[in-house]
C-alpha cells in the first residue's frame, strides 16, 4: 500500500534513488519536499554525475532555467515542480514566479 508519507524526499540518498522515487510515485502520492514552509511536489527530475560541495538538500546551482540540488551521491536537476496551491509547471516558469537562492535548503 502506498502512503503519502512515502513521498517525502530524503536528499541524503543517491540522486538515482531519488529520481526513481519521483518516477515511481508519480502521480500519487507524488514525491515532495519543503521550501520556505511550503510543500513543493517534484514531478520530474534528472540525475547529474556532477558533485558539488555543500549539504544534502542544498540548492547548489541556480540559473534562470535550472535548479540543481545536492544529494548523498550526485546531483538532481529538477525539471517539473508544483508549489502547494499552484499549478504544475516547468522549473524555468516556476523560478520566474518564485525566487529561490543558491544555498537554500529543501527539508
Amino acid at each position: 500500500m502506498l502512503k503519502k508519507e512515502m513521498g517525502s524526499i530524503d536528499f541524503s540518498m543517491p540522486a538515482e534513488k531519488i529520481e526513481r522515487l519521483i518516477r515511481g510515485l508519480n502521480s500519487w502520492p507524488s514525491a515532495y519536499t519543503h521550501v520556505n514552509g511550503k510543500t513543493l511536489k517534484i514531478w520530474e527530475a534528472e540525475v547529474l554525475d556532477k558533485e558539488y560541495d555543500g549539504v544534502c538538500g542544498e540548492i547548489v546551482e541556480l540559473t534562470k532555467d535550472s535548479l540543481l540540488v545536492k544529494t548523498g551521491r550526485g546531483t538532481l536537476s529538477l525539471t517539473e515542480v508544483q508549489l502547494e496551491g499552484k499549478k504544475r509547471m516547468e522549473v524555468d516558469a516556476f523560478l520566474r514566479g518564485y525566487p529561490l537562492e543558491k544555498g537554500m535548503l529543501f527539508q
